[in-house]
């Protein structure tokens, strides 16, 4: 158990410098009233974990207790624990703006309910898009950093009688050093890489175009890989590394897809499965940012390129399910056999419709909200994986499809019933904002998601997804990677 204390001396030194109250009176003021150092807005990588040290006591921040429960508040660790709760991730935002996500929980810091006073407590939760979750860095003359919030514009704090919060910066005398923190690199990936895979391009395609949304299956000792785009990209493999590019999963376009798609022709995010010796490759027509759109389904008894049958007709449409988006389709069937649907994007989230066991076809039954994000930014591209007698139901959060510069992440929630309610590591129901993060941007991977899982021929849980590449011209590229298990069954990425 983490004890948080500070060191006499360190404590001693820390009550003369005036900070107590955690507003703006708490700062000093120097002598010949001199100017505050302010900082200079800084840029801070995303490529390793990060301890962050009050200049004014040495003491590490951490979460209080360790706890993984959402509105824990960051707190002090001792000086030289080492705690997994120290560790912090710089996930990059727009401009020089961050989330901060600590890598025990890894949930967000925020201001307790998004507060613009001072004083205010410092606490973690879930992803959930509000505005304290965003922070600057600011470099000081002397090598530490203030970090202020965005939504408040207050600085983050060591108070000595509440804890970490936030509060104004003298703008006159030295400054108050509980404001200032010292950024140290642990050398550590935040997350291991994803697995070397080779995929092949030919004919009209590029690595430019890359990997969507894929989905892979496993079946007859093949790797079938599917990709958004055209009539359905398809690569092939015998060892799931190398890829070859066998062409399009359809051998023509589906005519009601094209009212739909505003007659371009891309299908999006596909979605195959096994069931009763049969492929059922689901996917969706629609156009960027436009609600009214469709999911199809096409049938093949070997997923060999250009086998796929399409019905004929949408298997499910936006206005299937009032408010709802019908794109990012994902096939899952219970623990007692059932095939279900689940599907949803930023307008009205995620969704779940059961389906005929046979046709795959929805039954007609109402959908069901499985997860929301109520701020606006964006939910999508939902993956249900049952374990251990839990469904997981991972998502993909915040923006895709800006290359580099794309905040995509993974996130996970769990529930006991495929129907749900699911809820996040920390108690935050996923259709309330909650999700744990299970992957975000670290290094040259950008915006991760657009992911599903499958099983490997080990019996291995593999998650699957794409990702920016930052040392390949930000082209998307496949991203895979085995999943772990805690011992209170929550998911980790594994190399």
């Amino acid at each position: 158990m983490s004890i948080r204390v500070f060191a006499t001396t360190a404590l001693f030194f820390y009550l003369l410098s005036g900070c107590g109250s955690g507003g703006a009176s708490s700062q000093g003021t120097g002598a010949n009233g001199q100017t505050s150092d302010m900082g200079t807005l800084a840029s801070v990588s995303d490529s390793t974990i990060f301890t962050l040290a009050n200049a004014s006591t040495a003491t590490l921040l951490g979460i209080s207790g360790q706890s993984q429960t959402a509105g824990a508040q960051v707190a002090l660790d001792a000086a030289g624990s080492t705690t997994p709760d120290i560790g912090w991730h710089f996930i990059p935002m727009s401009g020089n703006q961050y989330n901060i996500e600590n890598m025990l929980t890894h949930q967000l810091m925020g201001v307790s309910n998004a507060s613009t006073s001072a004083g205010a407590q410092v606490v973690q939760w879930a992803d959930n898009g509000t505005n304290d979750h965003l922070w600057e860095f600011y470099k000081l003359s002397d090598g530490n950093y203030l970090i202020k919030n965005v939504n408040s514009g207050y600085y983050l704090e060591a108070n000595s009688s509440s804890g970490i919060d936030q509060a104004a910066r003298a703008t006159t005398g030295s400054g108050c050093t509980c404001q200032e923190w010292t950024l140290a690199s642990t050398g550590t990936s935040p997350y291991p890489a994803p697995r070397t895979v080779n995929v092949a391009y030919s004919g009209t395609d590029s690595a430019a175009i890359g990997i969507h949304d894929p989905s892979i299956v496993l079946a007859g000792g093949q790797y079938d890989l599917f990709s958004t785009h055209g009539l359905i990209h398809e690569h092939q493999s015998s060892d799931g590394v190398n890829f070859s590019d066998e062409g399009y999963a359809l051998s023509s376009l589906p005519a009601w897809t094209t009212s739909f798609t505003g007659g371009t022709g891309d299908l999006w995010a596909p979605d195959v499965s096994v069931h009763h010796g049969q492929y059922w490759l689901y996917y969706a027509a629609s156009t960027f940012g436009n609600t009214d759109s469709a999911i199809g389904l096409a049938t093949s008894s070997t997923a060999e390129p250009g086998s796929f049958v399409d019905t004929g007709s949408p298997a499910y449409t936006s206005t299937n399910c009032s408010g709802s988006n019908a794109i990012d389709p994902a096939s899952v069937v219970d623990t007692a056999g059932n095939a279900w649907l689940a599907f949803g994007s930023w307008s009205n989230g995620i969704q779940i419709v059961p389906v005929n066991n046979s046709t795959g076809i929805p039954t007609g039954a109402a959908c069901t909200q499985l997860a929301f994000h109520p701020t606006g930014t964006g939910i999508e591209g939902s993956y249900i994986y049952p374990h251990g007698g839990n469904y997981y139901l991972f998502a993909s959060i915040d923006t895709c499809c800006q290359g580099v510069n794309s905040t995509y992440r993974i996130i996970v929630g769990r529930a006991m019933s495929i129907t749900g309610p699911y809820t996040d590591r920390g108690g935050v129901p996923l259709t309330q904002g909650g999700g744990t993060i299970l992957l975000s941007a670290h290094g040259n991977i950008n915006g991760p998601g657009g992911e599903s899982v499958m099983t490997d021929s080990s019996g291995n849980a593999i998650l699957v997804y794409h990702y920016y590449d930052g040392n390949n011209n930000g082209d998307p590229a496949l991203g895979m990677n085995a999943l772990g298990w805690s011992a209170d069954g929550w998911p980790s990425v594994e190399q």
